[in-house]
């Protein structure tokens, strides 16, 4: 039996890697407007869901209840090692935040004072590429560093002298500021174009810095960072992905990736509706690059709903975009939540609203596999101004280190490259987010039969998501407006 069992395994991961991977000359896809694809898209779309599928199958087969908590409990403490007390010192720690504050300064100023052009300034690049791009990848791929460096949380350390928990935080509040405000800041990156502009940026800046650290002096640094500061709590999610973990007073720990998503009691609804708002922006964010949306919005531009919000002064590009924004988020959260309501018939003594806040976080790989895939060559390419503006941040004409003459490499990463990175990144994503949905399970219900039947409308779900993430990144980049 057991071999049998290898076997089946074996077969599993070969038809599966070889659904995905194995290149055939057969016919041709656009992708974006360099890279065509070895097979017809439907063959990888397809191989993808398939992989997704029959890894759900390998792990009804060798998964056990009695092995949850020991893969789930186990890390090694690395504040014993030179390595991690080196990481985690007092000077190194200090160094970094004096570094990023530094940084925070230099961002205003150069907003306020410099040039307001975003290729000649530091502040955009610093913001949209170097700031929520690079630090969301850092904070997945090894730790929450956002903790340790948030300028707000530090000029606010500095600054305050009174007890961190002024007032208890509002039950009823939940996280609805954070999702308030990143709705807020996806809003200002997908539809506003005032974050383009260096000078408005640096006021919205300030404005969320007033709101921060008011937030901070009303309920305490530690309860509004945590409920109200969007990227705090955004980081703080990627964070437990990483294999590096926070432990104890300012300790280190190596555990395995993911493993901290696996909670002993649901989340709020509130904190629910965070991680969903995070997977419909980002995918939101590749869909206004299709073809799809490009005459979807042409045809809406061209309807009769456009002249009547231009009468009211309205912008009909952007009221559109919201719209479609918020068509998103609700739509995520609807076919989430008709899945755990599918989910419950597994065992009816078990409340929907228990399902609902249980199986959301093992969603999060799924968004850090799409952020990893949709902004790894933006990363990558535009990412690279940051080189020259930091000989001449303001736009000044300055050469400060002898790199403002730096000129993008544009060939660093292919399209080729990029496609099968984003293959890799979104199926291995859903197979992590599989794997903790199967975990979670285990947890939740009393039978491993009712556990099993559980998964299937998750499985289903997180099979269409597969295939629609791939389509959207396979198809040619347009600008839509």
């Amino acid at each position: 039996m057991k071999a049998r069992r290898q076997g089946l395994e074996l077969a599993a991961s070969i038809i599966a890697i070889a659904a995905v991977l194995i290149p055939d000359a057969a016919a041709a896809h656009a992708f974006g407007q360099r890279y065509d694809l070895p097979v017809p898209l439907g063959l990888y779309l397809i191989g993808a869901g398939a992989t997704v599928a029959l890894s759900f199958a390998v792990m009804a087969l060798f998964l056990r209840r009695q092995d949850e908590r020991t893969i789930s409990s186990a890390e090694v403490s690395l504040s014993d090692m030179a390595a991690g007390r080196l990481l985690c010192g007092p000077v190194a720690v200090a160094l970094l935040r004096v570094f990023f504050v530094g940084l925070f300064f230099l961002v205003v100023a150069a907003g306020l004072f410099g040039v307001d052009n975003p290729q000649r300034n530091i502040a955009p690049v610093t913001v949209w590429i170097v700031g929520w791009i690079g630090i969301a990848y850092c904070c997945a791929l090894c730790g929450d560093l956002w903790s340790l460096v948030n300028p707000w949380s530090t000029i606010y350390s500095w600054v305050a002298r009174r007890n961190d928990d002024v007032r208890e935080f509002p039950e009823w509040l939940g996280m609805w500021p954070a999702v308030l405000l990143f709705w807020a800041f996806a809003w200002l990156e997908l539809v506003s174009e005032s974050g383009e502009s260096p000078h408005q940026l640096a006021l919205l800046i300030i404005m969320y810095s007033v709101v921060t650290w008011g937030g901070m002096a009303l309920f305490g640094a530690r309860a509004w960072l945590n409920h109200g500061e969007a990227f705090s709590a955004i980081f703080a999610l990627f964070g437990r992905f990483a294999p590096l973990g926070r432990r104890g007073q300012g300790g280190l720990a190596l555990r395995p990736p993911a493993v901290a998503l696996l909670t002993e009691t649901p989340v709020s609804l509130s904190y629910t509706v965070f991680v969903l708002l995070i997977l419909s922006t980002v995918t939101f964010d590749g869909f206004l690059e299709t073809p799809a949306w490009a005459e979807l919005l042409q045809g809406l531009l061209a309807g009769p709903v456009a002249q009547p919000l231009t009468e009211f002064g309205l912008n009909p590009l952007k009221s559109f975009k919201t719209l479609a924004m918020l068509v998103f988020l609700l739509g995520f959260v609807t076919v989430y939540l008709m899945c755990c309501r599918l989910m419950a018939l597994a065992e009816q003594e078990i409340p929907v609203s228990r399902l609902v806040g249980s199986f959301v976080l093992p969603l999060v790989p799924i968004a850090i596999a799409y952020h990893l895939a949709h902004y790894l060559s933006y990363l990558l390419i535009s990412g690279q101004a940051i080189i020259p503006l930091a000989s001449d941040p303001f736009g000044f004409g300055w050469d400060l280190f002898g790199s403002a003459g730096y000129k993008t490499d544009i060939g660093i990463i292919g399209a080729r490259a990029v496609w099968y990175l984003s293959v890799a990144s979104i199926v291995i994503g859903h197979l992590i987010a599989v794997y903790l949905s199967h975990r979670m399970a285990m947890r939740v219900f009393s039978t491993a039969p009712a556990a099993l039947r559980s998964q299937a409308p998750m499985l289903a779900l997180m099979v269409g998501y597969t295939m629609v993430s791939l389509w959207i990144l396979s198809q040619p980049v347009v600008s839509a407006g």
